[in-house]
């Protein structure tokens, strides 16, 4: 025969076996009928609230990054510019340069300033230390 001990609990009572108690006023759980009722929190709210400042984060890096790429672009645009005229020197670094068009729409570089050159004008440029050109004006 069985002694009172190792006879089945009912499924009710939360007993651990390996432990040898009743423990169930340690689970994270209702474990009885009588327990207080487990409510799922309704979270949209916060999710709508998290999901509007991730989407305003974002936007404002995309806004950022665009404008980054557009400055890039547009110094991509300036520097072809400038590579693609004529010129017979070879531009020192940190040094301005102007950037002239002939009667014949060919574009140059030159060292003359626009008050001694009667060619049309297009901009004076910088030579950067990446070898990009940088408009200054």
């Amino acid at each position: 025969m069985s002694s009172k001990e190792d006879q089945k609990k009912p499924d009710q009572v939360v007993f651990d076996e390996k432990q040898k108690k009743y423990d169930s006023f340690m689970r994270p759980y209702a474990t009885d009928l009588g327990s207080p009722q487990i409510k799922i929190t309704d979270l949209s709210i916060f999710k709508k609230r998290a999901s509007y400042q991730i989407n305003t984060e974002l936007q404002a890096k995309f806004n950022e990054l665009k404008t980054q790429y557009e400055e890039l672009q547009k110094l991509a645009t300036q520097t072809q510019l400038v590579y693609s005229a004529a010129f017979g020197f070879e531009p020192v670094i940190g040094h301005t340069y102007h950037l002239y068009r002939k009667n014949d729409h060919e574009n140059f570089l030159s060292i003359l300033s626009p008050e001694e050159c009667t060619f049309e004008y297009l901009g004076s440029y910088r030579l950067e230390t990446n070898f990009m050109w940088k408009k200054l004006d």
